[in-house]
C-alpha cells in the first residue's frame, strides 16, 4: 500500500510541473522567406538587410540580442551586394546607452537609426525624415523639404498587431516621377565614403582615377569630373562599363557624360578609369550622388517579421528597402490553463474524500466504514 501511495504522489508531482513549466528563454517563429525566394530576389534588386532592436531593449539590461541578430542573419542571407555581414541596425528613440553602443560596435554595426542619437563618432545616424509611406499618413511636402544632395528615409511596417497596413499610392507614383536614387541606410553611407577615397593620377595625356578597397563593404563610388563640356573617351582598368541613362536610379558602375558639363563616373573598389585629358590647366573632381540625381531615398522597413508580408506591397516597384530584420516571438504559454489543471488536480482527492466520509456518516457502520474487500474478508473467514 505504502508504494503504491508513493507511485501515486510522484506521478502526481511529475503532472504538476509539466503543466507549470515555462520555458527560461524566449522562442521565435522562423521566417522561411528571408532565406528562400523573396529574401534573395530582394537582395539582388538593390535591397539591405540589417537588424531591429525589440522593444524595450535599452531596459533588458544586456544587449545579447545585438549578436544574436547579426548571427540570425548571417546564417541566412547577406546583408547587401556589396557586403556580407549586416551594417545598419534601428535604435530605440533617443539616445543610445555607451553599453548599447560598445555592443552594437563590436557587432561591427556601423548605422544606427532613425529616431536615435549619438556623439560616438563610430556610427553614421539616419534620421527618418521623410515621414511615413503608410496610406493615411503619408506627408509629400517632407519630402520636398529635404536638400538636394541629402537621403530622404521613410518608413513602413506592413502589420501592427492583426491589422494590415497599406501604402500610399499617390505617394509611390509620384516618388517615381522625381529623379531619386533608390539606395538603402548602407549603400547611402558606404557609397559617400567610396567616393571620398577616390584619387586622381594626371600625365600629359590622361587623368586616371581610382577607388582603392575600404570599409566593411565593396560599395562603389562617385565622382564628377568637370572636362568643361567636351566629350572624352573612357578605359576601364577592368571590366568595360557601359554608359548610364538618365533614368539609371539603382547604383551600379558606370559613366554618364552631360553636355555643356562634365562626367559623373561610378567607379567599383578596386578599380580605375581613365579619361583622356583635355588640356593642362586644373583638374576639378569632386565626389557625389550616383548619377548625379537629385536625393537618396531609401524606405526603412522596421520589425521586419514576415518578409513576404512587408514587401508583397511594393513588388511592382523600383524602390529600394533597408530591411530591420526583427524575430518574431512565440507568445509565453498562459499560465491560465495551468493553474486550472492544478487546481482540478488538487481539488480531486479532496472532493473523493468527503464523499468517502459522507457516505461512512449514512451507512453508520461505525467510525470506519467497512470497504468491500473488508466485507469479503469477513465473509470468507466465517466460511472457513
Amino acid at each position: 500500500m505504502g508504494i503504491k501511495v508513493t507511485v501515486n504522489s510522484i506521478a502526481m508531482a511529475i503532472m504538476l510541473v509539466s503543466v507549470t513549466s515555462i520555458p527560461v528563454s524566449a522562442e521565435y517563429r522562423e521566417d522561411t522567406w528571408l532565406a528562400n525566394v523573396i529574401g534573395p530576389e530582394l537582395l539582388e534588386k538593390g535591397d539591405e538587410f540589417g537588424c531591429q532592436a525589440p522593444h524595450d531593449s535599452e531596459y533588458l539590461g544586456n544587449f545579447d540580442f545585438v549578436g544574436a541578430c547579426k548571427d540570425y542573419l548571417n546564417e541566412r542571407i547577406n546583408s547587401s551586394r556589396w557586403g556580407v555581414d549586416p551594417i545598419s541596425f534601428a535604435t530605440p528613440k533617443g539616445n543610445i546607452s555607451p553599453e548599447f553602443a560598445r555592443a552594437l560596435h563590436k557587432a561591427g554595426f556601423t548605422i544606427i537609426g532613425d529616431l536615435s542619437q549619438t556623439e560616438d563618432q563610430n556610427f553614421t545616424v539616419i534620421n527618418r525624415n521623410g515621414g511615413s509611406i503608410e496610406s493615411g499618413l503619408a506627408n509629400r511636402s517632407l519630402i520636398e523639404s529635404i536638400e538636394e544632395g541629402s537621403l530622404v528615409s521613410l518608413y513602413w511596417v506592413a502589420r501592427v498587431d492583426d491589422m494590415n497596413i497599406r501604402r500610399d499610392r499617390q505617394l509611390v507614383s509620384w516618388i517615381l516621377e522625381q529623379d531619386y536614387w533608390f539606395t538603402t541606410w548602407g549603400e547611402w553611407a558606404t557609397h559617400e565614403r567610396s567616393s571620398l577615397r577616390i584619387t586622381v593620377h594626371a600625365n600629359s595625356t590622361h587623368l586616371t582615377f581610382t577607388n582603392p578597397e575600404g570599409g566593411p563593404w565593396r560599395t562603389p563610388g562617385t565622382i564628377f569630373y568637370d572636362s568643361q563640356g567636351k566629350s572624352s573617351s573612357l578605359s576601364w582598368s577592368d571590366e568595360q562599363y557601359n554608359e548610364l541613362g538618365i533614368d539609371d536610379r539603382i547604383l551600379r558602375a558606370g559613366y554618364r557624360n552631360v553636355t555643356d558639363r562634365g562626367i559623373y563616373i561610378t567607379i567599383p573598389q578596386g578599380e580605375s578609369v581613365s579619361v583622356e585629358r583635355i588640356d593642362e590647366g586644373e583638374i576639378n573632381f569632386q565626389p557625389t550622388l550616383f548619377n548625379g540625381l537629385e536625393k537618396g531615398l531609401t524606405i526603412a522597413g522596421h520589425h521586419a517579421t514576415n518578409m513576404r508580408e512587408w514587401s508583397q506591397d511594393f513588388s511592382d516597384t523600383p524602390l529600394r528597402f533597408t530591411w530591420l530584420v526583427e524575430r518574431e516571438e512565440i507568445p509565453a504559454p498562459s499560465l491560465f490553463l495551468p493553474a486550472l489543471a492544478m487546481s482540478v488536480l488538487i481539488a480531486t482527492p479532496i472532493a473523493i474524500r468527503h464523499i468517502i466520509a459522507k457516505d461512512r456518516t449514512q451507512l453508520k457502520v461505525g467510525p470506519l466504514m467497512e470497504t468491500p474487500e473488508s466485507l469479503i474478508s469477513e465473509t470468507i473467514r466465517d466460511i472457513a
